[in-house]
């Protein structure tokens, strides 16, 4: 999953990397603050858990996506063409989006 934070000093976007589904995890993993350098002015930058946010990844959807077209193919001469090839980039995305609003959803008290 994608996490975002903004920088406080250039207010722009910053993101990285995690596999915390949900900010318990995050918060085991990096502790309370997030530690970081921001990408575009180089400003260190800490930010609370609580702080962080996430949204849907582009990879999730993109497989879906490319799955739908590889189906399209072999099923061209069934007539399932439409159920499956457009089911199946939305069930990618619905999972996607579900977990980034499971993530956004529950905040974390400071230990």
């Amino acid at each position: 999953m994608k996490l975002y934070y903004y920088c406080s000093s250039c207010k722009k976007e910053n993101s990285f990397n995690t596999k915390a589904s949900n900010r318990f995890e995050l918060q085991e993993e990096r502790g309370n603050h997030i530690n970081d350098r921001c990408n575009h002015c180089g400003t260190q930058v800490k930010r609370r858990v609580n702080r962080v946010h996430a949204k849907p990844d582009i990879k999730i959807i993109s497989v879906g996506l490319l799955l739908g077209i590889i189906s399209t193919i072999f099923l061209w001469n069934l007539g399932w063409i439409a159920t499956l090839t457009f089911s199946i980039p939305i069930l990618a995305f619905s999972y996607a989006n579900q977990q980034a609003s499971n993530f956004n959803k529950v905040m974390v008290d400071d230990k």
